[in-house]
């Protein structure tokens, strides 16, 4: 005798953090939501455990999606960094200087830990009213009688108003859907790993375009207490082979030696993860009764540490949207989502067109090319009002 059908208001598929939020925002509105996906691990965090090799950048307009959402407040403070300053080095010298007081902001950006962010959401999510999780893994989805026909691994079915598809750029619930995705890999591989260094950081994060990639270390609390910072290396990928095969200090002083010792030596804190990247790029933001978020509907280079930031700016966005339609829409009508689509259209485009050409203009081992972008460094530096401009993009 098969299960009966369950009826729903919202299905989030995928339960990392994009997801978890997304999750809590719907069941803050009231909707009946079922989070499908199994948990991610969550640790006990002390201020004397190692750092999460995936760290954050989480640009203001982040946290306050997860200060309305009430998660914020329950953060250990003692592992998240404020970013004051950064440094941003071209590959003959030329140096882009931003600040916080410059921008009349408190901060930059607040870095922090994946399992931080995921250890707060998923606690709130465990006590949220109208919410419920299943781990099982998601199957198929179909239209049904004007709703949307959830099918999970374990036989259990669900109509809903809503899915929405937090599941990553491998989503299943995007092919479901039918909605197609352009990848384009780079030929590189981000090597991330947390260390310890001589100097003080400042609460300054650097980042160096070179010709062995994009370099960046991202200021981390005092760990036992000695200053760390967090490696974002990314790198062609012949060379990411060869970064990860060191040991671990033999990598700190290959990063001191390429930062040009600029926090002193390093020393390892953990161990350092390779992950290939690449662009993605959807047909579609959204379809019938569906609205992809996160890593499902964009992928872009890392090397403005904005991914989250986009995949958070998503969930805020469709909440807003569906909060705000009239009263005789569901929240899954093809209007609403439209308006979703529309709103997040030119901010994926412009972060996805900024990275890519990046990306691609340090990619060129050319003299003019150096020319070129070590001379657009130096006349962005000289232009205060271009300069704030690229701020505020920053800060969301």
């Amino acid at each position: 005798m098969s299960a009966p059908i369950e009826s729903k208001d919202v299905v989030v598929v995928g339960a990392g953090v994009v997801g978890l939020a997304a999750a809590l925002g719907f069941a803050h509105a009231a909707q009946k939501v079922v989070l499908v996906g199994p948990a991610a691990r969550v640790f006990a965090r002390s201020e004397a455990a190692p750092f999460d090799e995936r760290i954050y950048a989480l640009a203001p307009s982040s946290i306050e999606l997860l200060t309305r959402l009430r998660v914020w407040p329950h953060v250990d403070a003692a592992r998240m960094q404020a970013v004051a300053r950064m440094r941003v080095f071209g590959d003959e010298g030329d140096e882009l200087d931003f600040d916080a007081y410059g921008a009349a902001v408190e901060r930059l950006a607040t870095i922090g830990e994946e399992a931080e962010l995921l250890r707060v959401l998923t606690a709130a999510c465990d006590f949220a009213a109208g919410m419920e999780r299943d781990a099982a893994p998601f199957v198929s989805m179909r239209l049904d009688d004007g709703l949307v026909r959830v099918e999970l691994a374990s036989g259990r079915t669900i109509r809903a108003r809503l899915v929405v598809a937090a599941d990553g750029a491998g989503s299943a619930v995007r092919a479901a859907a039918g909605i197609s995705a352009e990848e384009h890999a780079y030929g590189q591989t981000a090597v991330v790993a947390n260390l310890r260094t001589e100097r003080a950081h400042d609460a300054t994060a650097f980042q160096w375009f070179c010709d062995e990639g994009v370099v960046a270390l991202l200021p981390l609390p005092d760990h036992g207490g000695e200053p760390a910072v967090s490696l974002v290396w990314s790198a062609p990928a012949e060379l990411a082979t060869k970064l990860l095969a060191l040991d671990g200090d033999a990598l700190a002083r290959r990063v001191a030696a390429r930062t040009g010792a600029i926090l002193g030596n390093f020393a390892p804190l953990g161990i350092a993860r390779g992950f290939p990247l690449r662009r993605l790029k959807v047909a579609h933001l959204v379809g019938p009764r569906l609205a992809l978020v996160g890593d499902a509907a964009h992928v872009v280079h890392p090397l403005a540490g904005q991914g989250l930031n986009l995949g958070l700016a998503d969930v805020s966005e469709l909440l807003s949207v569906t909060a705000g339609r009239e009263a005789f829409r569901d929240i899954g009508d093809a209007v609403t989502l439209r308006r979703y689509a529309r709103q997040r259209a030119e901010p994926i485009g412009l972060m996805r067109m900024t990275t890519d050409g990046l990306a691609r203009l340090f990619g060129i081992d050319d003299p003019l090319a150096r020319r070129l972008r070590n001379g657009g460094m130096a006349l962005v530096s000289q232009i205060g009002p271009l300069k704030r401009a690229l701020i505020r993009q920053a800060l969301g």
